[in-house]
């Protein structure tokens, strides 16, 4: 039996995952040299780690120096 809302409609769950996409995400972007990059991505590969992690990492390193600061 289909999911229903509160309101008796069929439940959309890429809809739900829209929806919650736009109100707690956002996107970060960059332009660099195109062989920096690609030397990025090998380097990722070669050690088994994700792009997204290394981003990650290094933002979550940057907001804590920033806390201890205060």
């Amino acid at each position: 039996m289909p999911r229903k809302t509160k309101d008796g409609q069929p439940f959309d769950q890429n809809e739900y995952i829209k929806q919650w996409s736009k109100e707690n995400m956002t996107r970060i972007s960059g332009s660099y040299k195109k062989e920096f990059v690609q030397s990025f991505r090998d380097a990722c590969k070669k050690l088994g780690i994700k792009q997204s992690d290394v981003y990650r990492n290094a933002m979550q390193s940057i907001i804590d120096q920033a806390n201890e600061r205060k």
